[in-house]
């Protein structure tokens, strides 16, 4: 293992954790194959009603119509022709008078987990918290003086562009002539077979990526902030820091994956930086693949200053959050993108932090497992007035009358919710985009990433379309289509769980199983694998178990990875969890010894000082230098 190694793992970070090349790649298979009306109509924009990160607690507002303006130049050139929360308390909110920092990356449901419990103490200085398995550092932890957390910042740092390869394979058009590319043959190898030839183009703008998708997307090539070797600091220094400034200059140089770093100290300082180099294109805004052939399109040599990427420090409001969200309204700062996830569970979490100043742990680790429904507040009132015309219909609106908006596990009504969302979000979708409905419900290009945003992304485009319901979507009136999907989501429902309610709970429809690489296949699966077990929440609640529109029972693609609350000064006092445990080995008593503490949002101490790490030993491994 190698520092290269190291560098492979942060790209392929970056890669599968980026919030834009992918979303390109949707627009442009719903363009090319739907048309200009389709995109236009079902590209999901942040809900202006929703909140940013900067100023707290205030609405994203009106966003501008870049989507337009791309899809000018791309027809104008080509013609027509495809998660995480963290937040943190200052010492006004909390009842110990010590700033709070919370923190739960959302990544895919796997064992082991991404994420490895560590304590790292040297004559120098010392870590505790979670290290990303493969990587050196610490994303999530602390360092006696100083805590922090991720999120995926989302920020748009990929561009596609669509090339014309030469008539020998190896240039692409620049204008008028055709230039040479570099080309790189990659030798990979492959167990118990041949190894495979990979011939790789490099254009000006990066590597032509086009043949390593699903659906025939052509010869498109990315060009990426994190692509070019570059000096990194940022999260490999952060062991060091001592204050927020410090805190904030170590990420001058981190051209790595966009990320929000919540911040908190003992000196009760709080504050964010969003992470990761911005692009300064020279022309469109990086929300659809353009040709790559024009010389007005790519990017300016410099990126944005660093200086003009957001940050904030010691807000009035007592409190900091992100959740995945869109950053800061269009218009009042620069421009970094438009594929945030909605604001959902960002709007929940600061409605929860503004409402009391006495926050403790157990309270904040309680607000991780938080699992009310915004979406559904907002859409209650238009889907209860729709008239119920079959039997299945009332039945739906019986429950859902009665529903206390809360997506438990245990709840019959959550079932019929989101399999209502599910049937609204296909039919939406299908009316407009029949031929690329299957990319714009969220179906991935790679295996690497297997689903795209604009799954998760449905939601508050649905509720849009219910407060508008502009006419011409379907061929009937939208209350009678909101009634059928009604009728459908039960008669699914009871396909599924039968003819009583009450087995229709959603955690016993949508269970969760922790799966292995090697429990792919049975009977290995009985091994390696955790669970199925009734599990709730969906992509909109604070806990994370993302339900997407194409697949609504099926395993979800998003959960907590790995869990934080830091008592900040009381390092003991700090909790950690993982979905699973410390070891790799299903024979391990630490393979799943985590699990029962995860389910039931509670963790454990990572001991801070010499005292409490003597006192926690139970045994000793020494590593000695070989010879």
């Amino acid at each position: 293992y190698s520092a290269a190694d190291a560098l492979g793992v942060l790209k392929l970070m970056a890669f599968s954790l980026a919030s834009n090349w992918d979303s390109e790649l949707v627009r442009l298979k719903i363009l090319t194959e739907d048309g200009p009306e389709a995109l236009t109509a079902l590209d999901p924009l942040y809900p202006d009603w929703l909140l940013v990160t900067e100023p707290p607690a205030v609405q994203a507002g009106p966003a501008l119509d870049r989507l337009a303006e791309d899809l000018a130049l791309f027809t104008a050139t080509v013609g027509q022709g495809g998660g995480s929360n963290n937040w943190a308390l200052a010492p006004s909110r909390t009842a110990t008078g010590r700033p709070i920092l919370a923190n739960d990356p959302h990544l895919a449901p796997t064992l082991p987990p991404h994420w490895y419990l560590a304590h790292i103490r040297t004559p120098e200085w010392a870590v505790a918290g979670a290290s990303f398995v493969g990587a050196p550092g610490f994303p999530v932890g602390h360092n006696g003086v100083a805590a922090w957390g991720v999120t995926a910042g989302l920020v748009d740092n990929t561009d596609l562009f669509i090339e014309e390869i030469g008539s020998d394979g190896a240039s692409v058009r620049q204008g008028d002539r055709f230039i040479p590319c570099e080309v790189v043959e990659e030798t990979i190898p492959v167990k118990g077979s041949e190894p495979v030839q990979e011939r790789v183009l490099i254009t000006p703008r990066g590597p032509i990526i086009g043949p390593a998708m699903e659906g025939e997307v052509g010869a498109v090539s990315m060009q990426a902030t994190w692509l070019p070797p570059r000096p990194l600091r940022g999260l490999f220094v952060l062991h060091k820091v001592r204050s927020f400034e410090a805190f904030r200059r170590a990420f001058e140089q981190w051209p790595g994956l966009s990320l929000n770093v919540v911040y908190a100290d003992t000196a009760s300082t709080i504050g964010w930086q969003l992470i990761g180099e911005v692009p300064r294109r020279r022309k469109g805004w990086g929300l659809l693949p353009l040709p790559g052939w024009d010389p007005e399109v790519g990017w300016e040599e410099a990126p944005l200053p660093f200086e003009e990427v957001p940050h904030l420090a010691n807000p009035e409001t007592g409190f900091i959050a992100t959740a995945n969200n869109k950053p800061i309204q269009d218009g009042e700062g620069p421009w970094l993108g438009a594929d945030w996830i909605d604001g959902y569970r960002l709007t929940r979490i600061v409605e929860a932090l503004q409402a009391r100043d006495d926050w403790d742990l157990a309270d904040t680790m309680a607000l991780q497992m938080d699992q009310h429904s915004l979406p559904w507040r907002e859409m209650r009132d238009l889907v209860l007035g729709v008239p119920a015309e079959t039997e299945e219909a009332r039945q739906a609106l019986e429950l859902l009358r009665a529903w206390d908006g809360v997506v438990a596990a245990d709840s019959p009504a959550a079932a019929v919710y989101e399999g209502f969302v599910a049937e609204m979000a296909r039919r939406i979708v299908e009316a407009k985009a029949p031929r690329a409905a299957r990319w714009a419900l969220g179906h991935g290009f790679t295996p690497i990433a297997p689903h795209t945003l604009f799954g998760v992304r449905r939601v508050g485009h649905l509720v849009r379309l219910l407060r508008e319901q502009p006419e011409g979507w379907f061929e009937r009136p939208w209350p009678q289509e909101v009634a059928d999907a009604l009728t459908a989501a039960v008669r699914r429902l009871r396909e599924q769980g039968g003819a009583d309610p009450e087995q229709w709970a959603w955690g016993r429809l949508r269970p969760l199983t922790l799966r292995h690489a090697v429990g792919e296949r049975a009977p290995l699966d009985r091994i390696f694998n955790l669970g199925p077990f009734p599990w709730g929440g969906d992509a909109n609640t604070v806990a994370q178990a993302a339900s997407l529109p194409a697949d609504p029972t099926g395993n979800p693609p998003f959960i907590a990875s790995l869990r934080m609350v830091v008592d900040v000064g009381n390092w003991e006092a700090s909790r950690f969890v993982l979905p699973g445990g410390q070891s790799g080995n299903p024979l391990s008593p630490h393979y799943d010894d985590q699990l029962p503490l995860w389910q039931r949002g509670e963790g454990v101490p990572i001991a801070w000082s010499p005292e409490a790490v003597e006192q926690a030993t139970r045994q000793v491994l020494e590593l000695l230098p070989r010879g």
